[in-house]
C-alpha cells in the first residue's frame, strides 16, 4: 500500500469519518491556554483580510487505517490527537450553546482504553444548552469539560463583537488538516515512539539561526559571536551570563557579571577573544552548525544559587517575536517597515523573512543589530522580568550577580539582601505577575512587550519610574481596551500612545462589567492589586500573602444554580459586577452552586487567599440584591481610579 496524503477542511474531516484514539496514546492533555491559542490562531486568519481567502493548515494527522467488523474504516490516530479532541469539542460547543450545525457533525472520536474520555465527548456532544458542563454529576474527564467551558467563553467573546459567523464560515471551509495514513507493515509502537522522540528535529529558531548565520560568511569571529549570544539567550530557563565560557562572561557583564558594557555588535565582537572553538560555517551542514555549540557547566554546591532553578514565562521563539517588534520600533533604521511585529511564534520564518530578504549589507547590518538587541533583551529580560522559582514554586524578581566568583540571586529592587516583603521589589513583582496570569497564551504577552520595550529604552532604570509604567500601562489596557467602547489596538496603547491611557472615566463602557462569565480577567486582576496595594498602606495589612495565580473561572457568588430550595434572583443582579470574582476551575466547580454562607464556611479555615475581592465579599454576614450592588459601586470606584 502506498501512503497517500488527504487535504481535508474541518467539514469534510467530520462527513463519515471515524477515529479513535490508541491504548498507547496518553490521554487528552490540552489546558486553558492551547484551547485558547487554537480559536485565536483560527481567529486572525478568518478576519484578516489579507489572509481570510487563504487555507489554514492547522497541522496534520498521522493514522493507521484500521478496519472494522462492518467494513469502514477507522483511523487509528498516531499524531495529532489532541488537536483532533479539541475540534471535536469545538465543533460540539457551536452546535449546543450557539446552534450553528457543520454540516455533517458527530461526535467521532473514541478512545480504545478510556472510556471516561470517550464518555465524555459523547455527553458534551449531546448536553442542553441550559446544562452547566462543569456541574454534572457524571463521572467525566475534567480536561475535556474545561476545554469545552474555555471553548464557550472564548467563542462569546467572538459572538459579542460580531465575528462568530465570520469564524465559522473560515473555519468549515478554509481550516485544513493533513490526514497522512502510514503503511499497513507499520510497527504501530516501534513508530509512536519514534514520533515521541523526534525532538531531534529542526525547530523553527534553529533553522532562522542558521539563515542568520550565513550573513557572516568567512568571518569567524563574528560567526562565533553571533552563535554564542544566540545559544546562551536560547535556553530560557537560565540566566544569560551562564551561557558564556568565564573569560567571555567577564569581558561581557564585568567581574561582577552585572553590567553589559557593549552597545553594538561590533563592541560585542571585541569581548570575545580568537579561541580554538571558531566555527567555519562553510565547512558545515546546517544540521552539524546547530550543534556546534557549547553549554557552560557551573557547578555550584549551593543549591539556592542553582542555574536550573527558574522557570521562563515565555518560550525562545515567541522572545525572538518580542526582540523583533522592539527593534524595527526603536533603531532608525528600520523605518519603512511594518512595525507591528505579530507574537506568534508559529509565524516565526514568515515574519523574519521578510529581513532576510534585504540586500546583503542591510541584511548584515539587520543581523547585527538583531544580534545585539537579543542579548541586550535577554539581560534585561533575567533581570527584571518574573520567572517562577521551582524551588517554593513562587513568582521571583531577582538579578544574578557575581560575588566572589560564586552566582547570586538577589532582589532587582529595593534591599538586595531581605525578603523584601512590602518594599519596591514586592510591588513589581506584583504587578508584573497581574499581567502575566492575564493572559495565558503567548501572543497575547503585550504586557511582556511593553515592559521589555520600555526597559530597553532606559539608560537609567529608576525602580520607582518602572512602578509608574506599569500602572500606568495598567490604566491603559483598562481604559482604552477592556472598557473602552472602541477597542485601541494593543501596539497603539504601546508604541503609538506610551502606554499613557486615553479614554477618560467618564467615558468608560461601564456596562462590561455586568456580563457575568464573560468580564475579562485581567479586570479582575487589576482589582486585587488595587485592593493589595491599599492594604499595604493600611496598619493590619491583612492581604500581604496573596499572590497571583492562574485563575480563570469566574464565580457567581451567589449561585445561578441555587440549591433545591433556596431562592433565585434575577440574571442581571447575578451578572452584576458586585456578585463576581475570579477563582481557580477546580474551585468554582466544586462550590459553584452552593449559597454564600456554605462558600464562607468552605474558606473559613484556609490560609492561602485565591481572591482579595472574595474576601471581602466573603466579610458580609448577608449577601443579596442590596449587598450585590453596594459591593459593586464600592469596587468600581477603586477599579477605574487611576493608579497614579
Amino acid at each position: 500500500m502506498e501512503s497517500k496524503l488527504d487535504q481535508l477542511n474541518i467539514q469534510e474531516v467530520f462527513s463519515n469519518n471515524k477515529y479513535t484514539i490508541p491504548v498507547y496514546q496518553r490521554n487528552y492533555a490540552w489546558k486553558e491556554a492551547q484551547v485558547s491559542q487554537l480559536i485565536q490562531d483560527i481567529y486572525d486568519y478568518a478576519i484578516n483580510e489579507n489572509t481570510n481567502s487563504q487555507n489554514y493548515y492547522i497541522g496534520s494527522l498521522v493514522v493507521f487505517e484500521r478496519k472494522a467488523i462492518d467494513g469502514s474504516i477507522i483511523y487509528e490516530t498516531i499524531d495529532g490527537q489532541q488537536r483532533l479532541t479539541t475540534l471535536n469539542i469545538l465543533l460540539s460547543v457551536l452546535k449546543n450553546e450557539f446552534d450553528i450545525n457543520i454540516d455533517n457533525y458527530k461526535t467521532n472520536l473514541h478512545f480504545d482504553s478510556r472510556p471516561m474520555s470517550s464518555k465524555t465527548l459523547e455527553h458534551i456532544y449531546n448536553k442542553t444548552k441550559n446544562e452547566d458542563i462543569n456541574k454534572s454529576e457524571k463521572d467525566l474527564n475534567t480536561r475535556i469539560t474545561d476545554a469545552y467551558t474555555t471553548t464557550t467563553n472564548q467563542l462569546n467573546k467572538l459572538k459579542a463583537n460580531n465575528h462568530l459567523k465570520k469564524f465559522v464560515t473560515y473555519l468549515k471551509d478554509k481550516v485544513i488538516l493533513l490526514r497522512v495514513p502510514v503503511p499497513h507493515d507499520t510497527d504501530l509502537n516501534h513508530y509512536f515512539e519514534i514520533m515521541n522522540n523526534r525532538g531531534e528535529q529542526l525547530e523553527k529558531h534553529e533553522v532562522l539561526k542558521a539563515k542568520m548565520l550565513k550573513v557572516f560568511k568567512d568571518d569567524k569571529k563574528a560567526t562565533k559571536a553571533f552563535n554564542s549570544i544566540w545559544e546562551a539567550c536560547a535556553n530560557m530557563e537560565k540566566y544569560v551570563q551562564y551561557g558564556f565560557k568565564p573569560n567571555d562572561r567577564v569581558e561581557l557583564f564585568g567581574g561582577d557579571w552585572n553590567n553589559l558594557k557593549a552597545t553594538n555588535f561590533n563592541e560585542i565582537l571585541s569581548c570575545f577573544k580568537n579561541e580554538e572553538d571558531n566555527i567555519n560555517q562553510d565547512e558545515l551542514s546546517i544540521q552539524e552548525l546547530l550543534k556546534s555549540t557549547y553549554t557552560v557547566d557551573f557547578q555550584n554546591k549551593n543549591e539556592e544559587d542553582s542555574p536550573e532553578r527558574f522557570n521562563s514565562v515565555i518560550n525562545f521563539s515567541n522572545f525572538l517575536l518580542h526582540i523583533l517588534r522592539i527593534l524595527v520600533n526603536q533603531y532608525d533604521a528600520y523605518t519603512t517597515f511594518d512595525k507591528n511585529i505579530p507574537l506568534d511564534d508559529k509565524r516565526l520564518l514568515d515574519t523574519f523573512e521578510y529581513f532576510l530578504r534585504l540586500d546583503e549589507q542591510p541584511k548584515k547590518e539587520f543581523v547585527e543589530d538583531f544580534a545585539f538587541l537579543l542579548l541586550k533583551g535577554k539581560f534585561f529580560y533575567d533581570k527584571y522580568i518574573i520567572k517562577r522559582n521551582l524551588k517554593n514554586d513562587k513568582w521571583s524578581l531577582k538579578y544574578l550577580k557575581g560575588v566572589d566568583k560564586k552566582p547570586r540571586y538577589l532582589n532587582s529592587f529595593g534591599n538586595e539582601f531581605d525578603n523584601d516583603l512590602n518594599g519596591l521589589n514586592k510591588k513589581i513583582l506584583m504587578l508584573l505577575s497581574m499581567f502575566h496570569v492575564s493572559a495565558p497564551t503567548l501572543i497575547y504577552k503585550h504586557w511582556l512587550n511593553a515592559s521589555l520595550n520600555y526597559l530597553l529604552n532606559q539608560e537609567v532604570l529608576s525602580d520607582e519610574a518602572y512602578i509608574q509604567y506599569l500602572e500606568k500601562l495598567s490604566d491603559a489596557f483598562l481604559y482604552d481596551r477592556f472598557l473602552a467602547h472602541n477597542e485601541l489596538d494593543y501596539y497603539e496603547i504601546i508604541y503609538t500612545n506610551n502606554g499613557i491611557p486615553t479614554n477618560e472615566t467618564k467615558d468608560l463602557a461601564l456596562n462590561k462589567l455586568n456580563q457575568g462569565t464573560q468580564v475579562e480577567n485581567f479586570i479582575f486582576n487589576r482589582l486585587d492589586y488595587l485592593l493589595w496595594k491599599k492594604d499595604q498602606h493600611s496598619e493590619k495589612k491583612e492581604f500581604s500573602d496573596f499572590i497571583f495565580s492562574f485563575r480563570t473561572s469566574v464565580e457567581h457568588y451567589y449561585p445561578q444554580n441555587p440549591l433545591e430550595g433556596q431562592e433565585k434572583i434575577e440574571k442581571n443582579t447575578l451578572d452584576n459586577f458586585g456578585n463576581l470574582c475570579l477563582i481557580s476551575r477546580s474551585k468554582n466547580s466544586k462550590l459553584s452552586n452552593y449559597m454564600p454562607t456554605a462558600k464562607k464556611e468552605h474558606y473559613k479555615n484556609k490560609d492561602s487567599i485565591e481572591s482579595i475581592k472574595q474576601q471581602l465579599m466573603m466579610r458580609k454576614e448577608f449577601w443579596n440584591v442590596f449587598e450585590i450592588r453596594e459591593h459593586s459601586e464600592k469596587m468600581k470606584s477603586i477599579l477605574i481610579q487611576r493608579t497614579n
